[in-house]
């Protein structure tokens, strides 16, 4: 990908961080922003508006982070375990949807519980499960398995900081943000390769042309 390119996705899934994990902060963060709305304090709300809009960056920048990283693994998975790599991918993400109930509820659940945590794993499952949908309509390829494990894996590894935490509106706060980038740059990313490589050949074609004009 061209820097040009790579600067655009950044900024978008950027932007898309922000935005979600604010509105998200202004639902279910109300004790922590909205409430400073209501009694008319405007300068506590700007403080945590300003606060959320921070964490919103950093939901953004773990979410490309962690997609890098997974382009990285996908290969080195390639390369290691070959034709059963899919397998083991299926093996994997098996075991990190039972991560997401039992982390939370082994530190702080109760045998009656259970169900409250639940919820969690099903949210990533959906999401997951319509996004890979989409990825492989957009591909020639079956990318089913692959887009699974991106959302199911690499979205459990981002939640783990928020996952140790008692507060359970962290949860609610970071998991749409990091769901939402996770999505756009899984479906985005052909494009923007697609982009720079018209780019690259354009200025390759105007290269020889100003060549062949001296």
């Amino acid at each position: 990908m061209t820097l040009k390119y790579l600067i655009q996705f950044y900024r978008n899934t950027l932007l898309i961080g922000v935005v979600v994990t604010y509105l998200s902060s202004l639902i279910f963060g109300y004790d922590k922003v909205t409430k400073y709305l209501f009694a008319g304090d405007i300068g506590n709300f700007i403080a945590a508006s300003v606060w959320f809009i921070v964490v919103g960056l950093l939901v953004a920048t773990i979410s490309q982070l962690a997609y890098f990283i997974y382009l990285f693994i996908n290969q080195l998975g390639i390369g290691i375990f070959g034709k059963i790599w899919p397998h083991v991918q299926i093996v994997v993400t098996i075991f990190a949807i039972f991560d997401l109930v039992y982390f939370r509820f082994l530190r702080f659940g109760g045998t009656d519980q259970i169900l409250s945590f639940i919820w969690l794993p099903i949210v990533v499952i959906v999401f997951a499960t319509i996004t890979s949908n989409l990825k492989n309509k957009q591909s020639k390829k079956n990318l089913w398995i692959p887009s699974m494990f991106f959302m199911i894996v690499m979205t459990t590894v981002e939640l783990i900081p928020f996952l140790r935490v008692e507060d359970t509106s962290w949860i609610y706060l970071t998991i749409f943000g990091l769901l939402l980038c996770n999505v756009y740059q899984l479906i985005t990313l052909p494009k923007f390769n697609a982009l720079s490589l018209e780019e690259r050949k354009a200025k390759k074609a105007n290269r020889e042309n100003s060549i062949k004009s001296k």
